[in-house]
């Protein structure tokens, strides 16, 4: 099942889509759901992602890294100097 909807998009951003889709043989609707559909799995991806490394935390960890972070009084090392 498919459903419609308005789109609006600015002038150059229509331009480079329509220029793409030419480019790739498609319509601009195909190559339009095709790049929602990316995004999508794309950001499914990543919160899935993020949840599993979530459920790996260990509580209080991020807190002992940070409390070394910007310890002034360790050496800097080979590649730590900021020009």
């Amino acid at each position: 099942m498919t459903t419609s909807f308005n789109l609006r998009l600015p002038a150059d951003l229509k331009a480079a889509v329509t220029e793409q889709a030419k480019r790739l043989g498609v319509s601009v609707n195909q190559y339009i759901v095709s790049m929602l559909a990316q995004g999508a799995g794309a950001q499914a991806e990543a919160e899935a992602y993020f949840r599993t490394r979530a459920a790996r935390a260990k509580p209080g960890r991020a807190r002992d890294v940070l409390s070394r972070a910007g310890d002034v009084s360790r050496p800097l090392r080979d590649g730590d100097q900021v020009d």
